[in-house]
């Protein structure tokens, strides 16, 4: 969502400030409008909702991160074979410069998925081109659809339980060994009989 204004641009920054240094727990509209000088009416009218205001504000927070925003097309044009690549992107995930930005991504989607109805736009938005650009990857190296599909879900839903486990303080050099161990053990083989025909 493109701010509609230089002023609604100014607004998106600085929630998206607020957010990374602050977390979004507990946070009302009324609030974050008072911490970033401005008041709900002018936040509504540039953003139309708390939902649509938070998830741009995440998305901003996203775009600050070239590491990780970057990622999926580094992934697909990137040099080596898949378990590199791979051990690449939880690699750049995991880096220090990208952990308030892995904070605010889980705290985020946990929050919105206790009120669904009212964070759709959230659950929507968050994560939502990296199943797509890991599907990619798995395709550029012979998978077919179906099964670079299930192999973007499986890979997906490992670097999100390795996310959670850094968050809670596991040793980077353990986190990278269960990692490499789990790839190859899921991905190995350059795709096996699963291959392209074509």
């Amino acid at each position: 969502m493109a701010p509609r204004s230089p002023e609604a641009a100014r607004l998106l920054s600085l929630a998206a400030d607020y957010m990374l240094r602050h977390g979004v727990g507990g946070i009302s509209l009324s609030r974050l409008a008072k911490d970033i000088g401005s008041n709900n009416r002018m936040l509504l009218y540039y953003f139309g909702s708390k939902d649509e205001l938070f998830t741009a504000a995440i998305l901003r927070a996203y775009e600050r991160f070239p590491g990780l925003h970057g990622l999926m097309a580094a992934l697909r044009d990137g040099d080596g074979g898949l378990e590199e690549r791979i051990a690449y992107g939880w690699r750049t995930i995991r880096a220090a410069e990208h952990r308030a930005y892995v904070a605010l991504l889980f705290e985020s989607f946990s929050i919105a998925v206790r009120e669904p109805t009212e964070n759709r736009s959230q659950i929507a938005a968050v994560g939502a081109e990296w199943p797509a650009g890991l599907t990619d990857l798995f395709l550029a190296h012979g998978r077919e659809p179906a099964v670079a599909r299930r192999e973007a879900t499986q890979l997906l839903a490992l670097w999100r339980g390795l996310q959670f486990t850094l968050l809670e303080g596991t040793d980077i050099a353990e986190l990278d060994e269960a990692h490499d161990r789990a790839v190859a053990s899921m991905f190995g083989g350059g795709g096996r009989t699963e291959r392209s025909e074509g």
